[in-house]
């Protein structure tokens, strides 16, 4: 029998194993099993033997006996035993805080069960349960979503009630994390429907009170606690923990801080008698009884539980002072330890200790690059930067106090790389891990990858197209869809394992921050500035940086009154026939200088780089007002645009990683374009009766292949997505909403933003010409969920977008001259610039039809060298290379020849 086995698996699952003499060595008996070619019990022994003294050193038996195993399982039997082996691996590193690893051995587990055909094993209970909790843990909510979703229907199938109940409890927590605790109460509903056991019902109204705790709905809490605590019949500890936590936390709403500390400290000795002293959970304890110090300006008081609880989530953090920080060596990926991190920091700002403050800021975005760099999912990712963008904005604000007090120009610097950590990190990273994977394309490891991204891709898309169709969606489609994509999602975390242990490189975490050097030097030439915004919820930061000058900050607090002209003057864009704007020609003027004056405080070089953030992602700067102007004639008023060229970035971090892959582009055709027409309002859609005459324009200047109506296929485009370095798409496109993902029209399908994701694209330039491609719904810490995030995110370098609904005939008129002025400068932003300047010049074309609505809606986004000026840089580079190397080579000689 095993020894001390894990008390779940030991009254489940009892396995005869080999009964141990004290007087034979456990290596004798290790090696006689290895040499009887005895797989199961060789598994079995070293469980036992960790059994006998478990703890986080003796973790490494697990490790050591997957690395000792002589060769693969090939029976059930032996199946079974390694099974056990990860099943045991993901629980212990699960109670030992290590939530990444224990993932991947509960995907192997769950895995081996799938493939092997394992009889006789609870796998819901022992692998699908943790694993979800687990993502859930960590953040992966989507993940958890499908895999709890799968063990609701296998419980429904086998009519197991007791497993119904714990998935939708669990499906529950999911909901909670997400923010959406009335679809998390109706989870907890259906669970206490189902449920005749008191314990199990007490535990479920004392879920039901953390939601309602969240909805502020106070009474309804203190019900479901008493009810939970009247159930609670054989006094659960686990139980009477979280009721003690939820009262506690009711209380602080209160500001009824002697009951608050009351629970919470109550709470904490069951907490510790439960789970154990440095468990998750007795942490998240010490930084509530922490907050309720700090409400009361008890700060040393606040920073001791704060320091508590690092110290219960990092044993070997032994500080001397209350202010020594612990040491990122011995950080994990977990929220709870970023939580204690930031509220040190927040105690450090209320006592106007701003330099340790931003000390704690730094760890806690170091915990939170960990926790990014553990996540499968891009929306995992997307989430945790909303986080992201708060502690940066409290960041750049201590920065920007810090410079005032010091006029020291280092912290407008500092202030400038915490703005970057806010912007666009997930696609940063997407990009650097593709750059780093494009050299080693020949891996068949890497094929596999992008074969399941893609159909997982596929899988999201399906899933979200049938759940919009709301009542009328097929419910078992969704089941099996969902399916699907778990068992490609249980593929890829067990692809990512591979590589990670073959490629230990490529996993990328974006916490090495840019330098305005680095900017000045790679990006900026004498007649170029970088513009960067940040969108705070207190205040606009706007950065300035040119060559061989000192960065710049400029902050405007968000009034009311500044925040309604932007608001009114983007409002003049949203009529799709730019009759708003017409019309209103003095208010256009009027706000359009008002917001100039009050955004920049600097003189324009030639060329402008912005980086835009927040609602600034969505307005137009080529059309702002240099100048106070009574003149009613659209073609002659001072818009920027005639002071400065201006393209567009993610970030400068993006960008100066796009700088660097030029050197590395594959050689390809240079044009297709698809010009789907939708000839008699095809498949609904309206006729686009001047993309024909695109077509025509674009063509007697560009060379390529041209792609009309039915030929502009979505099929054709996965076809040939990866022969051409330009991709122009003339079509119908919709920024979506929150619900509704963004999408684009092909003649035969419409393709949404959820499987843009899933393409590996090499393309330089994509040029959407059709409505919205540049805007969407704003996530924090991220940006603009649009089109062209996409597609960037897909590995395209370079955009030409749209941030409103267009006119068909005037964009026929500027990508005809777009492409004519790119032939003639190699400069696509230059090229965009141009051709705006020429559509105010036509004479062909009305002074009302000169509205900025008609010419200013189209960006472009991406690198700012010239082709003929990059590819010049590059031959001098290569060139100089070769130099230096037969210089080598010819030194060495030299040298050899003297020693002889």
């Amino acid at each position: 029998m095993f020894k001390k086995w894990c008390i779940i698996f030991y009254l489940i699952f009892p396995i005869l194993g080999i009964a141990q003499k004290g007087d034979i060595n456990f290596e004798n008996i290790v090696a006689s099993l290895k040499k009887e070619d005895n797989f199961p019990e060789y598994i079995y022994i070293h469980l036992d033997k960790f059994s006998e003294k478990p703890s986080v050193e003796n973790l490494s038996i697990f490790k050591n006996t997957l690395s000792s195993l002589w060769r693969n399982p090939t029976t059930e039997k032996e199946y079974t035993a390694l099974l056990y082996l990860h099943i045991n691996y993901g629980y212990y590193l699960k109670q030992y805080g290590f939530i990444d690893l224990s993932i991947n051995h509960y995907e192997k587990a769950y895995d081996i069960y799938k493939n092997h055909q394992i009889t006789n094993y609870n796998i819901i209970e022992f692998c699908l349960k943790p694993l979800a909790n687990n993502y859930t843990r960590l953040g992966e909510l989507d993940r958890a979503e499908d895999i709890l979703k799968i063990t609701i229907e296998q419980a429904q199938k086998n009519n197991n009630t007791k497993q119904l109940i714990a998935g939708y409890s669990n499906l529950s927590a999911v909901f909670r994390t997400k923010g959406d605790y009335k679809t998390a109460i109706n989870y907890l509903n259906v669970a206490l429907k189902l449920a005749d056991e008191e314990e199990i019902k007490s535990r479920i109204y004392s879920d039901l009170a953390i939601n309602f705790l969240f909805l502020d709905e106070p009474q309804k809490t203190t019900e479901n606690i008493e009810k939970s605590n009247q159930l609670n019949i054989k006094k659960n500890k686990a139980i009477l923990t979280r009721n003690a936590i939820t009262l506690g936390s009711y209380y602080k709403k209160q500001q009824k801080f002697k009951l608050a500390l009351f629970e919470f400290e109550k709470s904490l000795v069951t907490a510790k008698s439960v789970f154990g002293k440095n468990n998750r959970e007795v942490a998240k304890i010490h930084n509530q009884i922490a907050e309720v110090y700090q409400e009361q300006n008890q700060f040393k008081k606040a920073l001791n539980f704060y320091q508590k609880s690092l110290q219960t989530l990092l044993p070997k953090y032994k500080p001397k002072t209350i202010f020594e920080n612990p040491l990122t060596t011995y950080f994990y990926p977990e929220n709870t330890l970023k939580d204690a991190l930031d509220g040190r920091a927040s105690v450090f700002i209320e006592t106007n200790n701003y330099r340790n403050a931003l000390k704690s800021f730094d760890l806690a975005f170091k915990v939170e690059s960990l926790l990014r760099a553990s996540y499968l999912n891009q929306s995992a990712k997307l989430l945790q930067q909303q986080e992201n963008k708060n502690r940066s904005e409290s960041s750049i604000d201590l920065c920007y106090e810090l410079f005032e007090q010091t006029g020291n120009s280092n912290w407008i610097e500092k202030a400038f790389q915490y703005a970057e950590q806010s912007k666009s990190v997930v696609l940063l990273e997407a990009k650097k891990v593709a750059f780093l994977k494009s050299s080693l394309k020949k891996d068949s490891l890497f094929r596999k990858e992008e074969m399941l991204l893609y159909k997982k891709a596929q899988l999201n898309k399906s899933i979200i197209i049938e759940e919009l169709k709301g009542s009328k969606a097929v419910v078992n489609l969704i089941a099996k869809l969902t399916k699907e994509r778990n068992e490609i999602s249980n593929k890829l975390q067990l692809l990512k394992q591979q590589i990670q242990l073959k490629y230990p490189n490529l996993n990328i975490q974006s916490d090495s921050l840019i330098s305005v050097k680095k900017i000045q030097e790679e990006l900026l030439l004498s007649n170029k500035s970088l513009i960067e915004f940040f969108d705070g919820k207190y205040s606009v930061y706007i950065f300035s940086i040119s060559k061989n000058k000192q960065i710049k900050l400029h902050k405007i607090v968000k009034t009311v009154a500044f925040k309604s002209k932007i608001s009114e003057f983007l409002k003049l864009f949203a009529d799709n026939r730019g009759v708003v704007l017409q019309n209103n020609i003095k208010k256009y003027t009027s706000l359009g200088y008002q917001l100039y004056k009050k955004l920049f405080k600097i003189e324009f070089n030639k060329n402008t780089i912005i980086i835009p953030d927040g609602i600034f992602s969505f307005i137009p700067f080529d059309a702002l007002i240099t100048k106070e102007s009574s003149i009613t004639n659209f073609e002659k008023l001072p818009y920027l645009l005639h002071k400065t060229v201006i393209s567009y970035a993610y970030s400068a971090s993006i960008l100066t990683l796009t700088f660097k892959n030029e050197l590395f582009q594959p050689a390809k055709k240079e044009f297709i374009g698809y010009f789907p027409v939708f000839e008699n309002n095809y498949r609904g859609l309206l006729t686009l009766n001047y993309t024909l005459q695109e077509a025509k324009s674009i063509e007697k200047v560009q060379k390529g292949e041209f792609l009309l109506g039915k030929n502009a296929s979505k099929n054709r485009f996965n076809q040939q997505r990866d022969k051409y370095s330009i991709i122009h798409l003339s079509t119908h496109a919709t920024a979506g909403d929150f619900y509704t993902p963004p999408a684009i029209e092909f003649y035969d399908e419409t393709m949404y933003l959820p499987e843009i994701y899933g393409y590996n694209l090499q393309t330089d330039l994509l040029v959407l010409s059709a409505c919205e491609t540049g805007i969407g719904t704003i996530r924090k810490g991220e940006g603009v969920m649009s089109l062209a995030r996409g597609f960037s995110y897909a590995g395209v370098k370079n955009l030409l977008v749209s941030l409103w609904k267009v006119n068909d005939k005037s964009t026929e008129k500027l990508m005809s001259a777009f492409y004519k002025e790119y032939q003639k400068t190699g400069n696509k932003a230059i090229a965009l610039h141009n051709s705006k300047l020429l559509y105010l010049k036509d004479k062909t074309i009305s002074s009302t039809k000169k509205s900025p609505y008609y010419w200013a809606s189209f960006v472009y986004i991406g690198e700012t060298t010239s082709k003929n000026d990059s590819g010049f840089n590059y031959l001098w580079i290569l060139l100089l290379g070769f130099i230096l190397i037969g210089s080598y080579f010819l030194l060495k000689n030299g040298r050899f020849g003297k020693n002889n």
